[in-house]
């Protein structure tokens, strides 16, 4: 799920595929909606050069938004997008920490997928962002009123529906609690996540983006476990999902595992 950065106009683009087939309709009708809307927060028509289709959509709030591409009878398509509060590190910084991951070896793109990927990683390992996020809460998926929220470092909640505002949230450390909420709420809005990233939590993100795009030049297959080097000895890896280890990396895991709360979680809170 591509990210974009709030207070930004957004670029949208996309490709139509089929396989390895690249499809290109004559035009295309672009619909974005916001998680939990009910109308189109941006829409019109793409411009298309050699398969790619762009689309400016403005600043959009953040949030998810699900953008149909209507190729008419040669394709549609949809993708998800998120419009955040901040990222890990920028494309400059995890550049300026490694003189090898210039843009000829290493485009835009790439570096932003890399980021996306560290992004994700550290909040299913963790539990929580390190970035502000917007999340909507549909009222099917509402906990009972006191049971904890699927979000740590609640920032905020709103009702949506017939009486919308903010809502008061109680909070246990990174725990945040479902409040009450007014009859006819059709969703949530809960906006979570730390409002900075930690210096720890930026330094590690920078050094597992760097492994992962420069481990093509480590001399040891992906798949081992240890190594002897020629002068003799056996070395034994960090290796993920081995031990406790979740990256491979011991500086990262240490980092994260700072902040899980993995006894918290495995009690039933009444």
């Amino acid at each position: 799920m591509a990210r974009y950065l709030s207070g930004r106009s957004v670029r949208l683009t996309h490709t139509f595929l089929d396989d390895e087939e690249t499809l290109t309709p004559v035009s295309v009708t672009v619909t974005v909606t916001r998680a939990g809307g009910t109308v189109s927060t941006a829409d019109g028509e793409a411009t298309g050069d050699a398969g790619v289709y762009t689309f400016d959509a403005g600043q959009l709030a953040p949030g998810a938004y699900t953008v149909r591409w209507d190729g008419g009878a040669v394709a549609v398509d949809i993708t998800i997008v998120e419009v955040v509060g901040g990222f890990l590190f920028t494309v400059p910084q995890l550049r300026a920490s490694d003189e090898d991951l210039t843009a000829q070896r290493f485009p835009a793109d790439e570096v932003r997928l890399c980021r996306e990927v560290v992004e994700a990683e550290f909040q299913r390992i963790t539990g929580r962002s390190f970035t502000p996020r917007t999340a909507f809460l549909a009222a099917s998926d509402f906990p009972e009123c006191g049971e904890l929220l699927p979000f740590r470092d609640v920032a905020s909640v709103a009702a949506l529906g017939a009486s919308p505002g903010p809502l008061t949230v109680e909070t246990v450390g990174p725990y945040a609690f479902m409040p009450e909420v007014p009859d006819g709420t059709t969703g949530l809005e809960v906006v979570y996540g730390f409002p900075a990233v930690p210096a720890g939590v930026k330094r590690a993100a920078l050094l597992y983006a760097r492994w992962l795009l420069l481990e093509e030049r480590s001399s040891i297959p992906d798949r081992a476990t240890s190594f002897q080097p020629a002068e003799g000895g056996t070395y034994t890896l960090s290796t993920p999902g081995r031990a406790g280890a979740e990256t491979g990396l011991p500086t990262v895991d240490a980092v994260l595992e700072g902040y899980r709360y993995r006894i918290a979680e495995s009690v039933v809170i009444g």
